[in-house]
């Protein structure tokens, strides 16, 4: 599946409206409405903070104020266009007191988001599991090691009673080789599934 790779912005004057549109990659559907009241609240004195989203399996198009249709459905149609998912696109906009009419509206809209995506870093990505894997300190130097050679991400490490490391794991074969480093003095734990980019 194709996403962005960071949060995009772009700005958009038509007739003196200024349009913003951001681009946000999101793989979680529970923080849909976390990050748009982000946004909404970033852009409180904005005259429209028009949405329009595919993440996970949800999908929406809001017009916040503008004529039905014209600003959330152009904008999701573009995303849909570029086979995109796990993203937000909002476009703000601040009225510049000439009225663009419905047909202006729709094509100030898709244009937005359209000129945004050229900007963004568009990425294959794939889903993958997330791992915390516990180990005793004295295997870290040969275990870091073996991340290394089998080009497996950490993401992040803690150190308590043993090292814990937070893992991308394609390939689940690699526990046999912990195994076998560790003699079996090794837990492992299975956080999350996570769409990453393919490298």
């Amino acid at each position: 599946m194709k996403s962005i790779k960071e949060i995009t912005e772009h700005t958009l004057v038509i007739k003196k409206s200024e349009f913003i549109c951001t681009l946000i990659p999101l793989n979680d559907e529970n923080k849909i409405n976390e990050t748009i009241g982000f946004y909404k609240e970033k852009y409180k004195d904005a005259t429209h903070n028009c949405i329009a989203y595919l993440v996970g399996t949800k999908e929406r198009a809001n017009d916040d104020g503008e004529p039905s249709g014209t600003a959330g459905l152009p904008m999701l149609n573009v995303l849909k266009k570029q086979e995109l998912s796990n993203i937000i696109a909002i476009v703000t906009r601040y009225f510049g007191g000439i009225k663009l009419g419905a047909g202006g509206l729709t094509r100030a809209y898709s244009q937005a988001v359209a000129e945004a995506l050229k900007e963004a870093n568009i990425v294959e990505k794939h889903l993958i599991d997330v791992y915390d894997v516990s180990l005793d300190y004295s295997f870290t130097k040969k275990f870091e090691h073996l991340l290394k050679v089998n080009a497996i991400d950490c993401i992040n490490k803690e150190y308590s009673d043993q090292v814990t490391y937070r893992l991308y794991i394609d390939d689940l074969s690699f526990f046999d080789t912990i195994q076998e480093l560790t003699s079996n003095r090794y837990t492992k734990e299975f956080i999350k599934k996570e769409y990453v980019p393919v490298k």
